[in-house]
């Protein structure tokens, strides 16, 4: 069994402390070991990306249970895999946002994961450095440095191209 992955990411400009990593529980570690493995690595908050049906089908639905038991903070931001946010994250995200925000501002590392750690966590880790005050092609850029394939995908380009200033 290997320890489930991660990428660090500490942002230039602003203050965030984020991790990038694929769904814990799918990468051939179970659920609450991989959550051991990020809390071990520093981590306060989890932002889970992906919709109640692709929990499900990756069967990682207890995710806020094991969160809790493991002294994580958690997020639902959801958006489904190859498009654009929708009505769901645009009023989980007013609802959520001022805690997330001041949890980065405090200095405490969120990881972010959607199924595989790239796409949508991307897009979630650009929302989150541009509504700290990163310009948007400065967080594109660090993203990308980390995770190529971020920011690529035509509706997430779109998308947060018009999210920035919001």
């Amino acid at each position: 069994m290997s320890a489930h992955p991660y990428t660090l990411f500490d942002a230039q400009s602003v203050s965030a402390k984020l991790i990038f990593t694929p769904c814990p529980g799918t990468q051939d570690t179970p659920l609450g070991d991989a959550l051991m493995t990020l809390k071990s690595a520093g981590v306060d908050a989890l932002i889970t990306v992906m919709p109640d049906s692709e929990l499900a089908e990756n069967n990682v639905s207890n995710i806020t249970e094991l969160c809790e038991q493991h002294g994580l903070a958690w997020f639902h931001l959801p958006v489904a895999d190859d498009c654009a946010p929708q009505a769901d994250f645009e009023s989980k995200w007013e609802n959520q946002k001022t805690e997330i925000l001041n949890r980065l501002k405090d200095g405490e590392r969120i990881a972010i994961h959607c199924k595989g750690g790239s796409g949508r966590t991307g897009l979630i880790a650009a929302v989150l450095l541009t509504s700290l005050g990163l310009p948007l092609a400065e967080a594109t850029t660090q993203i990308q440095a980390l995770r190529p394939k971020a920011l690529k995908h035509p509706v997430h380009v779109s998308w947060i191209s018009e999210f920035t200033g919001r």
